[in-house]
């Protein structure tokens, strides 16, 4: 079983490479786009229509990217203070819950954003021309991600422990 796991973890943790350099693609990209509009906003006094919308269909794409990879990181807003000091014995299945219910959320996220592709793919952003439902499907691959990396830290969380717990291992790891 632990060799599946770790097949698994290599596969999501490439999947989510990938997803960073898309990522990163899409901050450079929207940073030329806007650049662009501005130089010829106010030097040329002629701006494209296209690059409002191309530089917020990146923009979305980059925020929706980051949520996963903050999943996988574990750098999502969380209430610590309510459950570490008084409900401590009881930690593993609170946090064993939230990834569960982070995993819920990442299969809603697939299963309502796909629809919206195939609803809108005939409807086109009025300066661009790209078809709307485009904007739909980095969301619906990023929903499916979620529910992935969800999956191997519940794992993670079975095997190894806590957060807390699975931290002071990888820091005995290092230090060894």
């Amino acid at each position: 079983m632990d060799k599946i796991a770790a097949i698994y973890k290599k596969i999501v943790r490439g999947i989510c490479f990938v997803f960073e350099v898309i990522a990163a693609i899409s901050l450079v990209g929207m940073f030329v786009v806007v650049l662009y509009n501005i130089t010829m906003r106010y030097f040329f006094h002629n701006s494209p229509g296209w690059a409002e919308e191309i530089a917020r269909q990146f923009m979305v794409l980059f925020a929706f990217i980051g949520v996963a990879l903050g999943v996988r990181d574990k750098i999502h807003i969380a209430l610590t203070i309510v459950a570490e000091r008084p409900l401590k014995k009881i930690l593993l299945p609170i946090e064993i819950f939230v990834k569960f219910l982070i995993f819920i959320l990442g299969i809603m996220m697939s299963s309502f954003m796909g629809p919206y592709f195939t609803m809108l793919k005939n409807n086109r952003l009025p300066g661009s021309g790209i078809p709307v439902g485009y904007t739909y499907v980095f969301p619906t691959m990023v929903g499916v991600l979620v529910s992935l990396i969800a999956i191997y830290q519940i794992y993670d969380h079975f095997k190894y422990g806590t957060d807390e717990e699975q931290k002071n291992l990888a820091e005995k790891k290092e230090a060894a």
